[in-house]
């Protein structure tokens, strides 16, 4: 059975969270607006990888912001 972890990320006074997964060496992120992310772990910590998701969804939604 796979275990589901948090991650949180605040950027710009926004808290964001998801919830993710290591199933093996595959990292399943769930983000915020119900999509999700795949990666091999390749040995990295799986809620570093997590983080990295995390990070550049919030980073892409104040860039889409900007337009």
């Amino acid at each position: 059975m796979t275990c589901m972890h948090e991650c949180v990320f605040t950027h710009n006074g926004v808290e964001f969270s998801a919830d993710y997964a290591a199933c093996g060496d595959v990292l399943l992120v769930f983000l915020p607006d119900d999509s999700s992310r795949e990666s091999p772990l390749r040995g990295r910590d799986p809620h570093a990888v997590a983080m990295e998701h995390l990070m550049f969804y919030a980073h892409t939604l104040e860039d889409e912001a900007k337009r």
